[in-house]
């Protein structure tokens, strides 16, 4: 089997949103995507509060996208192009073909198809591209919002890493961690592809 490689230009493209490489020239865009602080209550990350901060969280990204220990992209809505988050390729694993995947997006796009889609196209390129055999989704034991978003794709749900990160307020983040094998791969598929399949007729919503 080929090496996994997780490695840029890598674009996505869905019905709704597109993913292209994260880009510096990003980091405005992104900023007034994430301007609501609820985007960032569970994030290890601060919230930006400035576009030059958010260009040295950009900045960070693709530092660790050269040394090989990231793949970020960023999400993009296919009519107009608007940017509305980031999804990244981390924790990648290569012996072990094992990567994580971690997302936010902008509260505007929340309960919208947005989110399914990128996780979707994610999952789609780990196991399908890259020929991944474990894809993690790793979220804040807090972030109820987000537990019942990973559980709806039918991933496992494993257990709790206590005290696992350091947040940005100098606490510690206890994470739940949640996983797809590659032989679980063909089901969840079906699951995101049939709930993508049903009619959304509204607009997506733009940053107020």
């Amino acid at each position: 089997m080929p090496a996994m490689e997780f490695r840029p230009p890598v674009a996505l493209e869905g019905r709704y949103v597109r993913l292209d490489p994260l880009q510096r020239t990003d980091a405005a865009p992104l900023f007034a995507a994430g301007k609501d602080p609820e985007v960032w209550r569970f994030l290890r990350f601060a919230p930006p509060r400035t576009v030059d901060e958010m260009q040295g969280l950009v900045d960070e990204f693709l530092v660790e996208q050269a040394r090989g220990e990231l793949l970020p992209l960023t999400i993009r809505l296919r009519g107009d192009g608007t940017v509305v988050g980031v999804v990244r390729f981390l924790e990648i694993r290569r012996p072990d073909r094992a990567v994580e995947i971690g997302t936010w997006i902008g509260s505007a796009w929340w309960r919208t198809p947005v989110n399914s889609e990128v996780k979707w196209l994610a999952l789609r390129h780990a196991f399908e591209t890259e020929g991944a055999h474990r894809l993690e989704l790793l979220t804040d034991v807090r972030n109820q919002r987000s537990q019942r978003a990973i559980e709806r794709l039918g991933a496992v749900r494993e257990g709790i890493l206590r005290d696992h990160r350091r947040r940005a307020d100098g606490g510690w983040r206890s994470s739940i961690v949640y996983s797809v094998v590659a032989s679980e791969w063909p089901a969840v598929r079906e699951r995101l592809a049939a709930g993508l399949a049903r009619p959304y007729d509204r607009p997506l919503a733009r940053p107020g």
